[in-house]
């Protein structure tokens, strides 16, 4: 989180919003932020909410779904977070994309399995009281400078294909890899592909993500393939993503949208 510079408030009612600048570490080639960034924040401001929501229990993200808009370029974005369903082991939020104040810019669906906390994280305690907070340890109004995607350590391998290798910094309060870092790595894969199949302009705008298994052994690879052919203009596809860990295992499964802005 420190790589984005990210915000979140919480309301007195436990509502859950979040500021993300959009700098040139992460944005797209349109001016919006990427979907990987987008992806940590939605997954980060679901997971916040989700403290008080499924409390006294624990929630793990079960699905991930990302529908960018075309903005052009920004300067921050807004996530406003909603519950829309608390059931007794499933719990579902959206999260309302908004760049500028002004402009719409997409939406974000979240469910998350609710489960008996673990007993590791009993005792773990996170700051939830009212007020907006800094979701990075860097200092106010510093610009993070480093290349998102390279500091978090995705590699393109290849047309299509992205690895991460499995550390604590990319990992969740279970040692697996963050569901922000799987958006990230569905991001990287299926982008890769439209820059290989649609130009240097490809970017991804949508993605729907599944979360199968626990990734806990790295390298994790994720490996993208065309769905049927490209628009007739060429400048869109559709791909699936699968993403295994060092055991062939298959953690995560993404269908996505890559454009040409």
């Amino acid at each position: 989180m420190r790589l984005l510079a990210a915000e979140s408030e919480t309301t007195v009612d436990g509502d859950v919003r979040g500021w993300l600048p959009v700098t040139p570490a992460i944005a797209a080639p349109s001016g919006g932020a990427r979907l990987a960034a987008v992806g940590l924040l939605v997954d980060s401001l679901g997971g916040l909410r989700s403290l008080s929501a499924a409390a006294p229990d624990w929630a793990f993200t079960a699905d991930l779904s990302v529908h960018l808009l075309p903005t052009g370029p920004v300067s921050v974005l807004r996530g406003d977070v909603h519950v829309r369903r608390r059931g007794r082991r499933t719990l579902v939020v959206d999260v309302d994309l908004t760049a500028d104040d002004a402009i719409p810019a997409g939406l974000a669906t979240l469910s998350f399995t609710v489960v008996a906390r673990p007993q590791h994280l009993v005792d773990l305690q996170f700051e939830t009281g009212a007020g907006r907070r800094p979701m990075s340890n860097l200092e106010p109004g510093q610009p993070p400078t480093d290349d998102y995607l390279a500091e978090i350590g995705v590699v393109e391998l290849g047309p299509g294909v992205a690895v991460v290798e499995l550390r604590p910094e990319v990992a969740n309060t279970v040692g697996a890899l963050h569901g922000g870092v799987h958006t990230a790595m569905m991001d990287e894969a299926s982008t890769s592909l439209g820059r290989h199949l649609l130009g240097p302009g490809a970017e991804t705008t949508d993605v729907h993500l599944a979360f199968l298994e626990l990734g806990r052994s790295g390298p994790l690879r994720a490996e993208a393939s065309a769905v049927g052919p490209r628009s007739p203009e060429g400048d869109r596809l559709t791909a699936e993503v699968r993403l295994v860990d060092a055991q062939g295992r298959l953690c995560s499964y993404a269908t996505t949208e890559v454009m040409v802005a």
